[in-house]
């Protein structure tokens, strides 16, 4: 029993042993305990003191056929009280200037305004905004959507404001006291008619009482003031709808209905007093027929917004959007370019990382010392070779993902070179700093995760930089991936060319990485 329990007693022993020794041996290395914990931790950090989940605001140019007009006048009223989303920068006549000023990067869309929006609604259409973009990231493109759907709501809503302020939407019931009235003096009509024809016979019947003429003359008297009634109510909406949508003049057809109304209403005052002459009775019927021309011609201008659908009166306008790119990209297609720069720049980094930690670990700098090599002509030679490797590696990458896989190429492959090309020598810049600041080759894989996981988070791959807080964006445009993304995605998916403003800063960056890495390498070869 005793040598069973001592034999047990012994593994835990040798154990714990190792436990302590595991223990003991991160512990001696505490930049790489601090490295794997805190290096993670501080990129999360910022990245939630950085990420704004607030909507873009995109800069956005007008076009307008008819600088002139109205709607012209009140776009700029418009325009800047839609809301913080929509940044008006400017209004033109010129469509192909504005797409050019899109293509360019100067504004983020173009607005192209309805032309002739009276007349439309009119015929029972919607008006179409046009929204013009160049996005080739899937999440904006469905952004630009909302955003064209949400601001031709609010146009939509403050119309309708106004339209009900300046008059009811009640237009059926014009047409219906139209029809009323016009009833009503057909019937008065039809009694003169019949008390012309019996005066002519026989002296007046019957049928040709005067208290029946004048009620007929009352009902259509009060017929008449329920249409001026109405026809005001719509007269007004129909000024405001002219105002709103036509040239913004006052239309003659308004001052016209005014007047026929007042006609209408002078001619029953003639109708009161009947007389025993034939020829008074012919004269009333004159009158009659040219009362119901008026009610025919009131609601023959009237019919136009009688016809009108409610559903145009309250949605007048609509958005359509399109793209001025001339290929329809997916999801995959947004992505390759980042992906490629973001393997490219970690493949190259780690080897370069990997590079003096296993020079020194072999001894070879002691060589390098005392051989005829200069710290300069060392590195260089390593960034030559290195180069040479990331090309092709590149070459096969863009080979499987533009001929395998269908990505669009729309730029040119020698910017793409050049673009590959800086990325790689601003990559090894870093690499061989982390190389020559490393102890081990442990510790050199982790720094080049670090960097890793800051290039997913902060170069633009998932999200972009237009989401980050502006003093977080120092990390981003520390980055190599940053700049390659940007410049890939442009000539890939927009067919532009090489954006130098993009591309020299990252040719400079990568120049002072290897002046730095230089520096370095110089300060370890002196120490040996």
């Amino acid at each position: 029993m005793q040598p069973l329990i001592a034999k047990r007693f012994r593994f835990f022993i040798r154990i714990s042993a190792f436990l302590l020794k595991e223990m003991l041996e991160i512990m001696r290395q505490p930049l790489l305990l601090l490295t794997l914990v805190a290096g993670p931790f501080l990129i999360l950090l910022f990245f939630g003191i950085g990420y704004r989940n607030n909507a873009r605001a995109l800069r956005t140019i007008f076009v307008i056929e008819d600088n002139d007009s109205l709607v012209t006048q009140k776009l700029d009223e418009y325009a800047k009280t839609l809301g913080p989303q929509l940044i008006f920068v400017d209004k033109t006549n010129d469509l192909a200037g504005a797409q050019e000023r899109l293509r360019q990067g100067d504004v983020d869309l173009v607005a192209q305004l309805p032309t002739d929006i009276y007349n439309t609604i009119l015929r029972n259409e919607q008006a179409v905004f046009h929204l013009y973009h160049n996005e080739v990231d899937p999440f904006q493109v469905d952004y630009i959507n909302v955003f064209g759907r949400v601001y031709i709501n609010e146009v939509n809503r403050r119309v309708l404001r106004l339209l009900t302020t300046e008059g009811q939407i009640d237009l059926s019931q014009a047409q219906d006291t139209i029809d009323a009235a016009r009833d009503s003096a057909d019937t008065l009509r039809k009694l003169l008619e019949r008390c012309a024809e019996t005066l002519s016979e026989a002296g007046r019947g019957t049928e040709c009482d005067t208290e029946t003429a004048v009620n007929y003359t009352q009902d259509l008297s009060q017929k008449m003031t329920e249409l001026n009634r109405a026809v005001e109510q719509d007269l007004k909406f129909e000024r405001a709808f002219q105002r709103e949508f036509g040239d913004g003049q006052a239309d003659p057809n308004r001052t016209e209905d005014e007047i026929t109304l007042e006609e209408i209403r002078t001619r029953l005052d003639s109708l009161e007093q009947f007389a025993e002459d034939i020829d008074e009775y012919e004269a009333q019927l004159n009158t009659l027929t040219q009362l119901d021309t008026d009610l025919a011609g009131l609601e023959d201008r009237l019919k136009d917004f009688l016809n009108i659908k409610p559903n145009i009166l309250v949605s007048p306008f609509r958005s359509e959007v399109s793209s001025i790119a001339t290929v329809q990209f997916k999801v995959n297609d947004f992505f390759a370019p980042a992906v490629i720069v973001l393997l490219l720049q970690h493949l190259i980094l780690t080897f370069a990382a990997l590079s003096m930690v296993r020079e020194r670990q072999l001894g070879s700098m002691e060589l390098f010392f005392v051989a005829p090599l200069t710290a300069l002509e060392t590195l260089i030679g390593k960034y030559v070779s290195y180069l040479i490797f990331g090309a092709i590696l590149a070459a096969i990458l863009l080979s499987l993902i533009v001929f395998g896989m269908g990505v669009p190429m729309l730029g040119s492959w020698l910017s793409i070179s050049w673009v590959i090309l800086a990325v790689l020598f601003a990559s090894l810049g870093i690499g061989f700093i982390i190389s020559l600041i490393s102890q081990t080759d442990t510790q050199a894989v982790q720094y080049a995760m670090i960097v890793l996981l800051t290039s997913v988070f902060f170069s633009g791959f998932l999200l972009g930089l237009n989401t980050l807080w502006e003093p977080v964006r120092i990390i981003s445009w520390s980055l190599p991936a940053t700049y390659g993304i940007l410049l890939l995605r442009d000539i890939m998916l927009r067919g532009a060319t090489l954006n130098l403003p993009i591309f020299m800063p990252l040719v400079a960056f990568g120049t002072g990485l290897f002046i730095l890495a230089w520096w370095l390498l110089r300060r370890s070869m002196q120490k040996i």
